[in-house]
């Protein structure tokens, strides 16, 4: 499965995309930003098929502009976060939510379960 990783924390992302290899998975490219991920998305030569995506990102921003496109292009995805649960309102895009530190038992099932739904 072909796997974008939006991720401000470079020790976490670099910890994700190994367990992501690990597990055998193809890492499309991995973000710090919303501009960074779209930049990814817009240039890739093929759409990843799931993307992790940091909720809470640097300087009060969050990934939800990435969600909302990822929803609309219909490539799954799964919230990472450190926190109990995340405020989404409205017409925000619901997900799976992963609770950092993820453990590769967690990954996989999270994975799995978006095989499962296609």
């Amino acid at each position: 499965m072909r796997i974008m990783v939006l991720e401000d924390e470079p020790l976490l992302a670099m910890m994700l995309e190994e367990s992501l290899e690990e597990l055998g998975h193809e890492l499309t490219g991995s973000a710090a930003t919303v501009s960074q991920a779209f930049e990814l998305l817009d240039g890739a030569a093929l759409p990843p098929d799931f993307a992790l995506l940091d909720f809470s990102l640097g300087h009060d921003a969050n990934s939800l502009p990435v969600a909302r496109r990822l929803r609309a292009d219909g490539i799954a995805f799964a919230y990472l976060t450190g926190h109990a649960s995340l405020d989404l309102e409205g017409d925000e895009p619901v997900a799976p939510i992963l609770t950092k530190p993820v453990s590769l038992d967690q990954l996989e099932t999270a994975i799995r379960l978006v095989k499962l739904a296609a």
